[in-house]
């Protein structure tokens, strides 16, 4: 039986296999990856590994938050539905760059899709929607929470009594922070996957947990050359989830607003995507707090030239009306 594409034979026994079999046996074992790769070899392949279905699962089992039937209608608005959502989502995005600029305008709201695991272990799964088109959103300091105030999720994680086991921890976490914009019909995942920080509060006993991407392309040596996407997860001395929140900083220490925010996120949304490294981000985060150390440093040393110069011209100008006072 003859192919496109003939690799010693290989080709010819894929396509002795009957499709329904190859779809339904083979196909749906492989997780996205694998099935992304695999649809590049053959004409065939490709062609059975397109189906929507396929990818509506892997999506599913990703990420379960995609299976609320808001998130499955946006997704069915992409121009390859779940296929282009994955590849939107799965890989990190590029943490600098440029690209064309979009105005707000065009993102009258956004869709958060969160999902924590402890391991295999599903902890926290939501969906939440953020209008983006009021003074007070775009005014006030950018905070999108997942969970209500007075909300907490009971886990079975262990509280990490010393700094093993908060090491332990930070490798076991895994998050996707999904945000999704319906109208521009692009998704991203703003967390690095893995926690890049666990810390104890020594008073209240609440344990931080942070995941943090960095998006750049900002202008060079300005406080937005780069910009960190801080999610936060905080749960309490029994280790229930209270808190999932994001945030924008730039490289002051300042919370951005949320018409700042807006247009990060979609740098973030139109940006390349790149190769997920596991620990990447965790080396991205730690360089930008070492550049938002140093940028400190160069204004206070800047300040305190300034006050020197200040201090020495209130000096030469006394001197000077001294001396014509007094000669």
């Amino acid at each position: 039986m003859a192919t496109d594409i003939d690799q010693g034979g290989c080709a010819t026994t894929i396509s002795a296999v009957h499709p329904d079999i190859i779809q339904t046996h083979i196909l749906t074992c492989l997780d996205g990856p694998a099935l992304a790769s695999i649809a590049s070899t053959c004409s065939q392949l490709h062609t059975l590994s397109e189906h929507e279905q396929l990818w509506e699962n892997i999506c599913h089992a990703t990420w379960p938050s995609t299976k609320t039937p808001r998130v499955r209608h946006i997704i069915s608005t992409f121009p390859r539905a779940s296929r282009s959502f994955f590849s939107d989502c799965f890989p990190s995005f590029a943490a600098a760059g440029t690209c064309r600029h979009t105005s707000i305008e065009c993102t009258p709201d956004l869709v958060t899709a969160v999902d924590l695991f402890h391991g295999r272990q599903l902890v926290l799964s939501r969906v939440v929607e953020t209008e983006t088109e009021s003074g007070w959103f775009r005014c006030s300091p950018f905070r999108v929470d997942v969970l209500d105030p007075k909300e907490a999720v009971a886990t079975a994680m262990e509280y990490p009594r010393s700094e093993e086991a908060c090491e332990r921890l930070r490798e076991e976490l895994r998050l996707s922070w999904i945000v999704v914009d319906p109208e521009g019909k692009r998704a991203v995942n703003v967390s690095s996957g893995r926690a890049v920080s666990v810390e104890r509060h020594w008073l209240s006993g609440e344990v931080r947990i942070r995941f943090a991407t960095v998006v750049g392309g900002g202008e060079r040596g300005s406080a937005w050359e780069a910009v960190l996407c801080s999610v936060t997860v905080t749960c309490g001395s029994e280790m229930q989830v209270r808190e999932a929140c994001v945030q924008m900083e730039d490289m002051d220490g300042m919370i951005l607003n949320g018409r700042e925010s807006l247009g990060i996120l979609q740098r973030a949304l139109e940006g390349k995507r790149g190769t997920l490294f596991v620990d990447g981000e965790k080396d991205r985060f730690l360089e930008f707090i070492n550049k938002k150390t140093e940028r400190k440093e160069r204004k206070m040393r800047d300040e305190r030239r300034l006050d020197m110069v200040c201090v020495t011209l209130a000096f030469l100008s006394f001197a000077a009306i001294s001396t014509l006072f007094f000669f």
